[in-house]
């Protein structure tokens, strides 16, 4: 008898593990391609290297979502069609992010059908020469639409155009820290950029708790979540330590294809907004139900830099 229960026991905690690794699923999704805040075109190449070096290196396929306005600059177009394709090449897919990052909360629906179409010429050129066939969007800062007028409308829009929208449920605020990190590289501030880096990583640390115990607030079961962050000098210099934080969270990494399958992505969001947030918060909203959970905020050192003149 007791041996039977101690093979029971053991089969119990196979399973509690098996659990627990199904919890922390994450794909990696990086906006504003090709690259933000770029000292030069020569760093924006250079941290792209990088940062695509580190991907491959953590066994991810990430998708970078491209804001074509930024590839198209006289004299560097070539160029930055260039960096664009090295996602594809290192095996990583490309997506939509309107073509000059715009909210749809000042756009008509017709003129932010404009930015789609505008948004996917060189990409989808690169995609067919890599045999991509997978067409995902972005709302730039998640703005879905503050009306069920715009909301709905440009969703049929994206469904007849072939278009996957590519929800968050973790983001880094990676933008907030990447402004003081980049501020301190033209000072030539070494150490505080070590600090701001620092931070960054802190940050997320806790980030990660708290989003983790939202979605079992929100969903009440484990979810393989999409995470955001950018591509910037921040995660280029520092994505292999984003990436520890992670895996010391329990995480696996997954395409965003494999995290789609998870039928929480076909639960309905009925937020009417001019806000952009992930959405976990969108289904706790559109349920009703109510977090005693709060937020991490930003270091307020941190926010006295970035609102530094």
């Amino acid at each position: 008898m007791m041996k039977k229960l101690k093979i029971l026991t053991y089969i119990f905690a196979f399973f509690l593990v098996l659990n627990a690794n199904a919890q922390n699923q994450i794909a990696i999704t990086i906006d504003d391609l090709p690259f933000v805040q770029e000292l030069s075109l020569k760093h924006a190449e250079e941290s792209t290297e990088k940062l695509l070096a580190k991907i491959k290196k953590n066994g991810i396929r990430a998708v970078g979502f491209v804001n074509e306005k930024s590839a198209i600059r006289l004299g560097e177009i070539d160029d930055r069609v260039a960096m664009l394709e090295r996602w594809l090449f290192n095996g990583n897919q490309l997506g939509n992010h309107t073509f000059s990052h715009v909210s749809f909360n000042i756009k008509s629906i017709e003129d932010f059908k404009t930015e789609l179409l505008k948004g996917e010429v060189i990409t989808s050129e690169l995609n067919r020469k890599y045999g991509e066939t997978k067409k995902y969007f972005r709302y730039p800062f998640l703005h879905t639409g503050p009306d069920s007028l715009k909301k709905y409308g440009f969703q049929k829009i994206l469904a007849e155009q072939g278009y996957v929208n590519a929800p968050v449920t973790i983001e880094a605020d990676d933008w907030y820290f990447n402004k003081v990190y980049m501020d301190a590289m033209k000072a030539g501030k070494k150490e505080l950029m070590k600090t701001i880096a620092e931070k960054y990583l802190k940050h997320n640390n806790d980030y990660f708790d708290y989003y983790l115990k939202l979605t079992n607030e929100v969903v009440g079961r484990p979810i393989k979540h999409i995470f955001l962050c950018h591509a910037n000098a921040l995660n280029a210099d520092y994505f292999d330590e984003l990436c520890k934080v992670m895996i010391d969270k329990g995480f696996t990494f997954i395409s965003l294809d494999e995290a789609l399958t998870d039928e929480i992505y076909k639960h309905k969001d009925t937020v009417l907004t001019t806000g952009g947030f992930p959405w976990l918060h969108r289904w706790r909203m559109t349920d009703k139900k109510k977090t005693t959970l709060k937020e991490i905020e930003i270091p307020a050192d941190i926010k006295a830099l970035y609102e530094k003149k």
